[in-house]
């Protein structure tokens, strides 16, 4: 069901800018998608750190930010978002990575500054995709909160990291 939905909202935010753009978004959501499956399918335990490492992420940026943010990251896409707030993301992801690696097999602390990182790369992701659409919101499911979209766009490439590293790991190692 959130597959169906966070289609909806891509397809709402790019359907002017052509077929490319409704390829990527299909493989990009699908990917996320089947990453999230398979994390649940492979390692429950994996599921959950995934999800601790991008909240970790969210909520040290934003507190990193307000409190010593200065220097903008991209100000005409996601004014909010800053350097500072990157930096405390890192440092609080990378410790939460390094925490978790007794409970997954994945997590560590670069895999968790990874996760800083590539959420913000999604977050700065979606929220160009707003502007060119000129919205504020992907969507209306969440009153006051947006779409979907909104809530999971630091997830989104998170979770496909995630599960490309689960399987290299099971496979290759």
């Amino acid at each position: 069901m959130g597959a169906i939905i966070l289609w909806r909202e891509w397809h709402k935010l790019t359907r002017t800018r052509g077929p490319l753009f409704a390829v990527f978004g299909a493989i990009y959501i699908g990917l996320a998608v089947a990453s999230l499956m398979y994390l649940r399918h492979t390692n429950i335990n994996i599921l959950f750190a995934v999800f601790a490492l991008v909240w970790t992420s969210d909520i040290a940026a934003y507190a990193a930010g307000k409190t010593w943010g200065r220097h903008k990251i991209a100000p005409k896409i996601s004014p909010g978002k800053n350097w500072e707030g990157l930096a405390g993301a890192v440092v609080a992801c990378a410790a939460m990575g390094a925490a978790l690696g007794h409970v997954a097999p994945i997590p560590h602390a670069i895999l968790g500054a990874c996760f800083a990182v590539l959420g913000l790369c999604g977050d700065l992701f979606e929220s160009s995709l707003k502007r060119h659409a000129g919205v504020k919101d992907s969507g209306t499911l969440i009153p006051g909160h947006g779409g979907l979209f909104d809530r999971v766009d630091a997830l989104l490439p998170c979770a496909i990291l995630a599960g490309i590293a689960l399987y290299i790991r099971l496979n290759f190692s």
